[in-house]
């Protein structure tokens, strides 16, 4: 057998990935108790999968940089090795007859010796992840593995989006993506030429929109994929790009509102987000909890989806009236107005319908929503898309996320 630590770290980091996606099938599932304890099984393989195609991975950007950095300690038996791989004109000194003397760096020295590569960066979070994970694979192969899984799943949950960028920036185009990233980088110009023979102008540049998009805000997915991802700071960048672009995006809110066309979406603080729909000439205001990314099969006319997880806000009773909130299906909400200089707030029940002394023209139309739950969904206009994802997302508005991506997947992919 002979594998590198290329291939040998790629295919057990998609195995680890693959394992994952069917535990978290049965986990977010309605299955019976007796076909949910199957999912520890699929838990415990893409710890050790995923946790082994880091490691060896790892090694492979060492040994790009230099073969010494691989070894534990350069002792006698590295030494020889080293000498028979040069006499012999062997490409690896794991092919010499000292292979099962040499001892690699262990999981947590190849952390140590990447960070003091120049070119190589690994932020303290992925750090910390890897170091938790490298805990619960040294549990479950020592020991009987008793272990918290909510926490397994805080540390996998965006794991995917970040060893795909730090990879394809370390090891680059030789790399494969967990996802299909790197495939669609790859074919891009076939898709654009075949875009162009279909006659599918505007598809080829929402395809070219997200994948720039994709880039800016360091998320992997490929062709007839959809992802959830909840990095705040990734969601921002990968909504304000598309946005920057001249694509028309319609949506459809999760308290039933008809929000038509979609113009600008703004940060307003860390996680507070607001959208502008020209329409209803109004601004929609909402807790960033998520987004999943849905990219159908490219060579169609299928619109790229992008559904807003929406979290809960506490109302601040200074500054949000309680009497003036309304509900809907369990939905609170607030409509309020403000004026343009931003010096004064009115909310709706406070005008009179009789009032012809409110000057409207002074002021912006809001609604603030407090409540959390898949808040909406964009599409680009002018491409075909699921005309069922209004009433989907009213009817399982309350639904988790994570859940939803798997209900996604498990259901609209082709």
């Amino acid at each position: 057998m002979k594998l590198n630590f290329l291939n040998s770290g790629i295919d057990s980091l998609k195995k680890g990935f693959e394992n994952l996606y069917k535990y978290e099938s049965i986990n977010y599932s309605n299955s019976s108790s007796k076909i949910k304890e199957k999912r520890f099984y699929f838990l415990k393989d893409a710890i050790l999968f995923i946790q082994h195609g880091i490691e060896i991975l790892f090694k492979s950007i060492l040994n790009q940089h230099s073969e010494y950095l691989l070894f534990s300690q350069i002792d006698s038996n590295v030494k020889k090795a080293l000498l028979q791989k040069k006499q012999r004109k062997l490409n690896s000194i794991f092919e010499t007859d000292l292979k099962n003397k040499i001892h690699t760096v262990t999981f947590f020295e190849s952390i140590e010796r990447l960070k003091i590569l120049p070119s190589v960066d690994i932020s303290k979070s992925l750090e910390e992840r890897l170091i938790e994970l490298e805990s619960y694979r040294n549990i479950i192969m020592h020991s009987e593995p008793y272990l918290n899984e909510s926490q397994i799943n805080k540390t996998l949950d965006g794991l995917s989006d970040d060893l795909d960028i730090f990879f394809l920036k370390n090891i680059g185009s030789k790399y494969k993506t967990i996802s299909g990233y790197s495939l669609l980088l790859k074919n891009m110009k076939k898709y654009k030429s075949l875009l162009k023979q279909k006659e599918l102008d505007l598809k080829m540049h929402s395809i070219d929109t997200i994948v720039k998009a994709l880039k800016h805000s360091n998320i992997s997915i490929g062709s007839n994929e959809l992802k959830y991802v909840t990095n705040l700071n990734s969601c921002a960048k990968f909504l304000t790009k598309i946005f920057e672009s001249d694509l028309v995006f319609g949506t459809d809110l999760y308290n039933g509102y008809c929000s038509g066309k979609v113009t600008r979406i703004k940060r307003k603080s860390n996680d507070i987000f607001e959208i502008f729909t020209e329409d209803n000439d109004s601004y929609f205001e909402f807790k960033l909890k998520g987004i999943i990314i849905h990219i159908p099969k490219i060579v169609s006319d299928k619109s790229p989806v992008i559904f807003i997880e929406s979290d809960n806000i506490e109302l601040d009773e200074k500054e949000w009236k309680e009497e003036f909130t309304e509900e809907y299906n369990g939905i609170k909400l607030i409509h309020y107005y403000q004026s343009i200089k931003n010096d004064k707030i009115i909310f709706q029940d406070q005008i009179d319908d009789d009032d012809d002394e409110f000057d409207y023209e002074k002021y912006e139309s809001y609604v603030r929503f407090f409540t959390k739950g898949i808040f909406c969904y964009l599409n680009i206009q002018g491409l075909e898309y699921n005309r069922n994802y209004a009433e989907l997302v009213e009817k399982l508005h309350d639904m988790d996320g994570k859940k939803l991506e798997i209900e996604l997947r498990n259901n609209i992919l082709e």
